[in-house]
């Protein structure tokens, strides 16, 4: 049997002398001694394209590409692409000549920019993007044309996207170069700065990128940003982030994908306070307010005792179990807390859960009617102080009564 060395020799030994009918014999031999080269086939596109059948040509790139986009060798691929475009789509199929299109509205794209034609570049580009979405070096020359015409919005937009291509290929260091780029013109760009920090914790520097994730999550949280919040929560909960996995429940859970953001939590050996919390939304949503409660409530009582927010919904989770009492309780002790910091908008809201429970609550309406003092809300403190002097009145507070009725003419007076 002929050896795949001497094969290799007679194919040299013909191209040089331009026999490319017997090179593609020769190379169909090599094809039999190892079917899944994809060099060879390669090689046969070449050998047909110097025919002049480019049709032939075209079905073995097409094996080639394939194989280079599967494994992500975008620097081959590009490099066949400008082989492909210089074939002629005549005798292709209507899909074949779509595809040969898109190639070459790419590669034609991209040759106008390396030979610094800004101007042409920029429209060619976008052009040849419309037909090619996934090409992150079309939107990565994008981005650097848009910049040398200080189209800085534009230019960050499509540095963005060829980084989460590059990601999405597993072609990380691709997109770093193109992190710190973004980050020159955009230094709040926040897909950037992620990038920047998961390669901090490669290069070993965490507490700086664990710092950098904190202020992503809360910003994309505040921006309500949930889909971009998921996919950078869940690299970061993949790079042990603190607060990753939190945060990754956390934005699946406001896009609507409870049932996993119940599971990530569920599954977890331990809980912080964050998640606790977090997961007791979700059983509150989810209608398992029985779960909701022993979660809430296993959170130390003293950290409890602090947050109103925690309190408010506890007495949420007593209400759907008609323990109204224990509402009631929880309830008091998160409009005080609002009440001593100010928070007047949140305590009136609880004021009216209150008074759902308890139409003639004291302590509610003496904290509101503070409130209304304070916020001088006339109308509003004159009916509290008449709804107050009824009460006072039945339940023989007479003193209390009178008071507030002389308040009452007072403020009236003014």
């Amino acid at each position: 049997m002929e050896q795949k060395k001497d094969i290799v020799k007679t194919i040299t030994r013909l191209a040089e002398a331009g026999d490319w009918v017997n090179v593609i014999k020769e190379y169909e031999k090599l094809l039999k001694l190892d079917p899944n080269d994809i060099s060879i086939y390669n090689s046969m596109g070449d050998a047909y394209a110097k025919l002049g059948e480019d049709r032939k040509a075209f079905e073995f790139y097409l094996k080639v590409m394939d194989d280079y986009q599967k494994k992500g060798n975008l620097t081959k691929l590009s490099f066949l692409y400008k082989k492909i475009a210089k074939l002629n789509p005549r005798k292709f199929d209507l899909e074949g000549k779509a595809l040969h299109e898109k190639i070459l509205k790419g590669v034609e794209a991209q040759a106008i920019f390396d030979k610094g034609d800004v101007d042409n570049a920029l429209p060619a580009l976008k052009e040849a993007i419309k037909q090619d979405k996934t090409n992150p070096e079309l939107f990565a020359k994008l981005g650097e044309a848009s910049e040398k015409k200080t189209l800085i919005g534009e230019a960050v937009e499509a540095y963005t996207k060829a980084m989460k291509i590059y990601l999405d290929k597993g072609k990380v260091e691709d997109a770093l170069v193109l992190a710190k780029k973004t980050l020159n013109i955009d230094k709040t760009n926040i897909e950037a700065t992620a990038i920047v920090a998961e390669d901090l914790i490669r290069k070993g520097d965490r507490k700086k990128a664990d710092d950098m994730f904190r202020d992503i999550f809360i910003t994309l949280a505040e921006k309500n940003a949930f889909s971009i919040g998921k996919d950078i929560a869940k690299r970061a909960m993949d790079f042990l982030v603190p607060y990753g996995k939190q945060f990754y429940a956390y934005f699946l859970f406001k896009d609507n994908e409870v049932e996993a953001a119940k599971k990530i939590l569920e599954e977890s050996y331990e809980l912080s306070n964050e998640e606790k919390v977090l997961l007791a939304k979700i059983y509150y949503k989810l209608q398992e307010y029985a779960k909701a409660k022993d979660v809430l409530l296993s959170i130390d009582p003293e950290i409890i005792e602090e947050h109103e927010d925690i309190q408010e919904q506890i007495a949420d989770i007593f209400i759907k179990l008609y323990d109204y009492k224990r509402a009631l309780e929880y309830y008091l002790k998160s409009i005080k807390i609002n009440l001593r910091k100010e928070l007047y908008d949140n305590a009136l809201i609880i004021a009216n859960k209150i008074l759902n429970i308890d139409l003639e609550n004291i302590e509610c309406y003496e904290i509101m009617a503070q409130i209304y003092l304070k916020k001088g809300m006339k109308n509003n403190l004159v009916d509290t102080y008449t709804k107050l002097a009824v009460i006072y009145e039945k339940i023989g507070e007479k003193e209390k009564a009178a008071e507030t009725r002389q308040l009452l003419q007072k403020l009236k007076m003014l």
